[in-house]
């Protein structure tokens, strides 16, 4: 391993720091919305498109 190889290597870490990554669980584990919100938006939408 090189030096260069060490310095390419600090420069990949410093260009790709870790970040804090948020997103929306459903109740039941799943991400949000799971396949039941899906499917119950669905119902709702077209009901409503219906009246």
């Amino acid at each position: 391993m090189s030096d260069k190889d060490v310095e390419d290597a600090d420069d990949i870490l410093f260009a790709h720091p870790p970040r804090v990554v948020r997103r929306w669980v459903c109740d039941c584990g799943v991400d949000y919305p799971c396949p039941d919100v899906l499917f119950a938006r669905l119902v709702k939408a077209t009901a409503e498109a219906g009246e």
